[in-house]
């Protein structure tokens, strides 16, 4: 089990926010309130820097709190923890995959050269888009793959204009003619 206290890596936080409060004494209420931390983490801070119980609370000048905290901040044992989770996070990063990953599908020279200019006016005959409808006609597996990145290519490179032929508003006829045809239906 991990011996360093969750709060650890917030202590000059906590230190600016001691400094900005204008009170005497912290209880536990309080420094789960300041310093954002649940009953038992408040209990054990003020614990360990040395609070005294008054009555049922436990309770410590401010004075002597942003000491304990600043010590707390220069102990060598303390900064190796925030070390070793800074480099955890570091080697976390690492292993993320880039937002650049090499494509899955193999693109020919000349075809991944024009397919970052790719907009709808050159897609091939072959992807056909109609309101509310794609159609793709395919040779062969590699053919669609093909087919498929250009499409993709051109949802992100020319959104805005694929949307219109796909959403395209259905025209409406106008008020006065949808009122003719419903008199000749009643006649």
């Amino acid at each position: 089990m991990n011996s360093f206290p969750s709060w650890i890596h917030r202590i000059p936080e906590m230190i600016e926010i001691l400094a900005l409060t204008d009170v005497e004494r912290v209880d536990r209420q309080l420094a789960e309130r300041l310093f954002d931390l649940r009953r038992t983490a408040a209990k054990a801070l003020l614990r360990r820097l040395g609070a005294e119980l008054c009555g049922h609370s436990l309770g410590i000048s401010r004075v002597l709190l942003m000491a304990g905290l600043r010590e707390a901040l220069e102990n060598p044992e303390w900064t190796w923890e925030a070390q070793r989770r800074r480099a955890m996070q570091d080697r976390i990063q690492a292993a993320r995959p880039e937002r650049q990953r090499r494509s899955v599908v193999a693109l020919a020279g000349e075809f991944q050269k024009n397919l970052d200019r790719i907009c709808v006016p050159d897609l091939p005959a072959t992807i056909e888009l109609q309101l509310g409808k794609v159609s793709i006609q395919c040779r062969n597996m590699e053919h669609l793959l093909e087919q498929l990145v250009q499409l993709a290519k051109v949802l992100d490179n020319d959104y805005e204009t694929l949307r219109h032929h796909i959403e395209q508003a259905i025209p409406r006829r106008p008020v006065a003619s949808e009122k003719a045809s419903a008199d000749q239906a009643v006649r």
